[in-house]
């Protein structure tokens, strides 16, 4: 079942896709864990996640419990930024479901096939050319038992149809 909705989601995701004005890629995703010590969390998370007109958003990775995790979900941005010389500092946030935790591993555990997903951001952008902007997004999870970090790199590709 999880993969017929995956696939469907995904078919939504393709054929949205034709009428963007811009794709976000994210890549590259690490985290740090201020919580338990005693567990050995995965830190590098080996992410690829593609983003519609700063909107819908899906994304494979592994956790940081050597899980395969799929996100779907919606992104929000604030369109308030502060301006250093070229650099945009903006907030936002994801909102969605995520696959590959259990109950002891997530405070917003479902049951054992989705969890809820909501990671508030921190977004750096540097344009490097009129319609590509390469970002450091950073967000912060609660946990039970402290904090989690995320960190990814994404490339925005605006005005593509």
């Amino acid at each position: 079942m999880k993969w017929v909705s995956l696939s469907g989601l995904l078919f939504i995701f393709v054929t949205t896709s034709a009428f963007s004005t811009s794709l976000e890629v994210a890549f590259l995703g690490y985290s740090n864990h201020y919580v338990d010590r005693d567990y050995d969390y995965k830190e590098n998370h080996q992410l690829i996640g593609l983003s519609i007109n700063n909107g819908f958003s899906v994304a494979h990775f592994v956790n940081s419990y050597h899980n395969r995790s799929t996100l779907i979900g919606w992104k929000f941005r604030m369109d308030d930024e502060i301006k250093i010389y070229d650099l945009s500092i903006h907030l936002g946030a994801v909102v969605g479901v995520v696959t590959g935790y259990e109950q002891d591993q997530i405070i917003t555990y479902i049951n054992e096939d989705i969890s809820l997903y909501l990671i508030p951001q921190l977004i750096f952008t540097y344009p490097i050319t009129d319609t590509i902007d390469l970002s450091v997004v950073n967000g912060i999870v609660p946990d039970s038992k402290g904090i989690i970090l995320m960190h990814h790199l994404q490339l925005s590709f605006d005005n593509l149809f």
